[in-house]
């Protein structure tokens, strides 16, 4: 499986999410979320969630937060309303995995962590090895495609206007921190930067 038609599945299903983004309200939009999550919490079903947040959202929740720009940059105070999920149990991305060596099967798994539990964990490191392979593929192709939503002005041609893509977990470290700085202009994340380095360290 050429990782390509990967990336060109996962760019179109990105591109149609951010076009089906209700107009209502678009121009108060100032971010968009990709939130990386795992398939019930199985690392071979990595996903990306879509979603967005505006700046009505930013004011009413603003109280609740340490600061305005926790408000803005925190995804527990976005709106979290999904617009698409990318991942999980694609054909092509488990067909990938396949064909790279990197997929187990729940029965290696099972049997992995009885060894383990015996005293042996060999197996079983193995196939941490492997979920890192994985995980570290999927992201590497997801940032590719933020990439390519701001090479190709997907963002600008349906907000009017350039936006961040903030891509992360539910916890902020410098791993996801990475991803939002490879996949976006550095202007546009200056201030999600400045936020991070400031208030989360």
């Amino acid at each position: 499986m050429d990782k390509n038609i990967v990336f060109e599945c996962f760019y179109t299903k990105a591109t149609k999410a951010i076009e089906k983004i209700s107009k209502q309200g678009i121009k108060d939009i100032y971010a968009i979320s990709f939130w990386k999550d795992n398939d019930e919490d199985d690392p071979r079903c990595p996903t990306i969630t879509i979603s967005y947040n505006t700046t009505s959202q930013v004011e009413s929740e603003k109280a609740d937060a340490s600061s305005t720009m926790e408000a803005k940059w925190n995804f527990a105070y976005w709106l979290q309303e999904d617009v698409a999920t990318i991942g999980g149990n694609d054909k092509n991305l488990r067909q990938l995995f396949k064909e790279e060596g990197w997929f187990y099967t729940q029965r290696d798994l099972s049997k992995a962590e009885q060894l383990e539990e015996e005293g042996d964990d060999t197996a079983y490191k193995q196939l941490e090895e492997k979920d890192e392979q994985m995980q570290s593929a999927f992201m590497n192709i997801i940032i590719s495609v933020a990439q390519e939503i701001h090479k190709k002005g997907v963002i600008k041609e349906k907000l009017g206007k350039e936006i961040p893509i903030i891509i992360h977990e539910l916890e902020y470290y410098d791993l996801p921190i990475g991803w939002t700085t490879k996949g976006n202009p550095r202007p546009l994340i200056d201030e999600f930067l400045k936020w991070y380095e400031e208030g989360c360290k």
